[in-house]
């Protein structure tokens, strides 16, 4: 895929007759086989959209809290293992009629996924647009609200939101950009000698929490019980999430509180 990229001159937009030679490792194969966007697109029946995710090899996206939001639809997901691999794919933009789209950017556009307006008084009861029995095993509405505020306000300065989402299941939280791959390339070619809040600034970093994980809930507990080690445990669950973002070079240091 690097090859490839080399070869295309960038003042163009790229061609679907070039997007041909592209090829991908797949959810739905085995791993080193790899496919094309005319194989993903043959069989993609229920909508118009070739779903991709960038990570550094296919058992940490297989791993990813990204992936299990589409892993629980049986969704296909191409994997994108070289740096390019998600740029190529962003500007492309659309293939044969079908968008390309990154998981990480379909997860923070779903916004019934986030709108408690759409929950029970209780609990959080939306699950993939239907509506699943009031359980005590997530927190309810006021919790929630109460512990994204508290959240937003420890971890001030790195994040821009803090939402709940009802697409995570193992997970206790995850961390959303807006174009990954953009941001990924610009942090990589033009964010050399920025301060480190001014790269968050810019990336709009957006904490999404599961409230049915007992790491939430515990959070939760601790918010009032014992804030001074809620807040370090938000600083340090926070640490994988923001590991993916430690791509685009962000730090992870003892000094802002997200050593390991």
């Amino acid at each position: 895929m690097l090859v490839f990229c080399r070869l295309l001159d960038w003042r163009f937009s790229l061609t679907e007759d070039a997007a041909h030679l592209l090829l991908f490792e797949s959810s739905r194969q085995e791993p080193g086989k790899k496919i094309t966007l005319t194989d993903y697109t043959s069989r993609a029946t229920e909508n118009r959209t070739v779903f991709y995710l960038a990570a550094p090899s296919r058992t940490l996206a297989e791993a990813s809290p990204y992936y299990e939001s589409l892993k629980s639809k049986q969704q296909e997901v191409l994997f994108c293992y070289e740096p390019y691999d998600e740029l190529v794919l962003m500007q492309l933009q659309q293939f044969k009629g079908f968008k390309l789209v990154s998981v990480e950017k379909d997860m923070r556009d779903d916004k019934a996924a986030n709108d408690l307006t759409n929950l029970g008084k209780d609990s959080l009861i939306f699950w993939d647009k239907k509506r699943i029995p009031k359980s005590d095993d997530s927190l309810k509405r006021s919790e929630i609200n109460d512990l994204s505020s508290w959240i937003k306000n420890k971890l001030s300065g790195k994040v821009a939101s803090v939402n709940a989402t009802s697409r995570l299941e193992n997970h206790p939280c995850v961390i959303t950009v807006e174009e990954m791959a953009a941001a990924r390339h610009f942090i990589r070619t033009q964010s050399h000698g920025l301060p480190e809040d001014r790269r968050y600034s810019i990336l709009q970093p957006q904490f999404e929490i599961n409230p049915r994980h007992p790491i939430i809930k515990k959070l939760h507990k601790l918010m009032t019980s014992d804030p001074e080690l809620g807040e370090l445990l938000a600083k340090q669950v926070s640490v994988p999430r923001f590991i993916h973002l430690n791509s685009l070079n962000m730090p992870i240091t003892p000094e802002n509180g997200f050593n390991t």
